[in-house]
């Protein structure tokens, strides 16, 4: 028996064997203390930190924004039901909100939830217009699994929500690491999104497993995407995307390095309108947080209408 389990091992560091990569490589929600139910028992760990008074002025006028301008926030909490699942997601709407500014939905990274992350990436975005979270299915509040199967029904009808909500006003699509291919599907099936940014990110999650696998993984072992994950490709999905997008890229990401410049330069040769920002001093977490991106996104911002009516 130890013969032929030799050589079967033989065989296979010598004609190489393959692993299916499925959905836990990907999809690693964070853990909760306790689920929030009912839906008025939803919050984030540091939610008021949002409350604080800061210098409040207008945005109307050509000011840069900043988040101090923007507070204190309003901050509010539902469940929603998207198809079959009940969806978690928090709102928060500036101090010096104006009326049809635009909103932002948030995809976060893959162990992002709304309590765990909320105060971060609430932080990050409300300086440009009123802030969408939301839990993805098996995530923090949300109902259903962590799975591609769940996601895909998410990403299905989803959508029409956010289209519902959105009408009169900008609808922008703001992808983080894990989150950019999301996003980018959601924006595909979307009759509003206008625009659609993508933060240190990779065009696929093949491109992602590539440079995630661990650093013992042996040569001979070649690492299988599952098909359905597969589907996942920001430009395939914004193939009849007509939008402008802002693709930013932190130059010390050692999370995805060298992912999100192919993105960029594939989008363009899409023929899609790209601004890419690259912020050399910025790691993977907050190239969307500081003031030279600030400055060079000001102009992206400023231009967004409402066009897909």
């Amino acid at each position: 028996m130890k013969a032929i389990a030799g050589i079967a091992a033989l065989g296979i560091l010598l004609g190489g064997c393959a692993y299916t990569v499925g959905d836990g490589w990907f999809f690693k929600p964070q853990p909760l203390p306790t689920k929030a139910r009912p839906a008025g028992d939803l919050k984030w760990d540091r939610e008021e930190r949002l409350s604080a008074t800061g210098s409040i002025i207008t945005i109307a006028n050509g000011y840069m924004p900043t988040l101090a301008a923007r507070l204190p926030a309003k901050v509010t909490h539902e469940i929603v039901d998207v198809g079959s699942q009940k969806i978690a997601i928090s709102r928060v709407k500036a101090a010096n909100a104006i009326d049809g500014e635009p909103l932002i939905v948030a995809c976060m990274g893959q162990s992002g939830t709304r309590f765990n992350s909320g105060e971060y990436y609430a932080e990050k975005l409300l300086p440009w217009g009123e802030v969408l979270l939301l839990d993805y299915p098996g995530y923090g509040d949300s109902s259903g699994k962590p799975t591609v199967d769940d996601m895909m029904l998410f990403q299905q009808n989803f959508p029409a929500y956010i289209d519902g909500i959105s009408k009169g006003r900008p609808l922008v699509m703001w992808g983080h690491s894990l989150g950019g291919p999301i996003c980018a599907a959601l924006a595909g099936g979307s009759r509003q999104a206008d625009a659609v940014v993508l933060e240190t990110t990779g065009r696929t999650f093949t491109d992602i497993m590539a440079v995630g696998k661990p650093w013992f993984t042996p040569p001979f072992v070649k690492l299988e995407l599952d098909d359905k994950l597969k589907t996942y490709d920001i430009v395939g999905s914004l193939a009849h995307f007509n939008g402008p997008v802002m693709v930013i890229n932190g130059g010390k990401d050692q999370r995805l390095p060298g992912l999100t410049k192919p993105v960029a330069d594939a989008l363009k040769a899409q023929g899609l309108h790209v601004a890419y920002i690259d912020v050399p001093q910025a790691d993977h977490m907050n190239a969307a947080m500081n003031s030279q991106f600030a400055k060079e996104a000001w102009p992206f911002f400023q231009a967004l209408s409402d066009t897909r009516h």
